[in-house]
């Protein structure tokens, strides 16, 4: 798989890439009646040779636009016979969520509720292995604690929107990750039953990029965890973040904010501590 985010002019493109672009703007070919998109879809071999490319979005046909995922599932099938395929698997219904092989962690779910791109409303899943020291800080609070929530970083640096409208950095194309978090977040118990005793996580979170103008957005984090009767260890999490991302409005000449929201949860969903052995004879 290859991707670029740039301009023709731009070194080191993939091959690739650079093909499509020049079959693309080739006078012979050129765009159908200079009607095209800035999105181009490529399929490439096992080797990284261009076996089919389309612009991203379907021409007008008889004055109807065709459904975008109707279009795009119509020219992946006009590819398949040229692959060469074997041993396709059969396909199966329902969804199978990212996991982790024996290791424990948390899966994030993020969403950017962009009312004019609500392809960004569907989630997108991470998963993220913790180590034993990665829990510590989240331990159980005999009384009320304040957590760096830059200890938390980890998993909350996937808090960011999806998509190819992220930030980019311009040379080398790639998208910007979340370079810090911060935050003061206060731990505290919040109740118990017959098998196991809760807290409580909570406060504001600010999370800046690798960008060198200072870029950051906020929001709340809650999060829930249960312990058992008598060990510290977090036996499971659940929890969201709920805050605004600033994108700005080229029409309007003005950054609009657009709610980001985000859900947690621990992998295994019931994470117990090792079992002690009593020595004694």
């Amino acid at each position: 798989m290859t991707s670029w985010h740039g301009h023709r002019n731009d070194a080191n493109i993939p091959d690739a890439v650079a093909q499509v672009w020049k079959e693309k703007f080739n006078s012979r070919r050129g765009p159908q009646s200079g009607n095209q998109s800035n999105v181009d879809l490529a399929i490439l071999d096992s080797s990284g040779k261009v076996v089919h490319w389309f612009d991203g979005f379907s021409q007008r046909n008889n004055g109807r636009r065709d459904a975008l995922a109707n279009f795009t599932a119509r020219e992946i099938q006009r590819t398949l016979p040229k692959l060469n395929l074997r041993d396709v698997p059969e396909r199966t219904n329902g969804l199978k969520l990212p996991d982790l092989n024996q290791s424990r962690g948390i899966r994030v779910f993020v969403r950017l509720m962009d009312d004019r791109m609500t392809a960004y409303q569907a989630p997108v899943v991470e998963v993220v292995p913790l180590d034993d020291a990665d829990w510590d800080p989240l331990a159980w609070p005999d009384v009320e604690r304040q957590v760096d929530a830059a200890k938390l970083s980890k998993w909350l640096m996937q808090v960011y929107p999806p998509g190819v409208m992220e930030r980019t950095n311009q040379q080398t194309k790639q998208a910007y990750r979340i370079k810090s978090v911060e935050g003061s977040l206060s731990l505290v118990a919040a109740g118990s039953d017959s098998n196991q005793r809760f807290a409580r996580l909570s406060g504001a979170v600010k999370l800046t990029d690798e960008g060198d103008d200072g870029f950051a957005f906020e929001g709340q984090l809650a999060i829930d965890l249960a312990y058992s009767s008598n060990e510290p260890e977090v036996r499971s999490l659940k929890g969201v973040f709920e805050g605004s991302y600033p994108r700005f409005d080229p029409n309007r000449n003005q950054p609009r904010a657009l709610p980001l929201k985000a859900f947690f949860e621990s992998l295994p969903e019931s994470m117990t501590t090792s079992a002690k052995v009593d020595s004694k004879k």
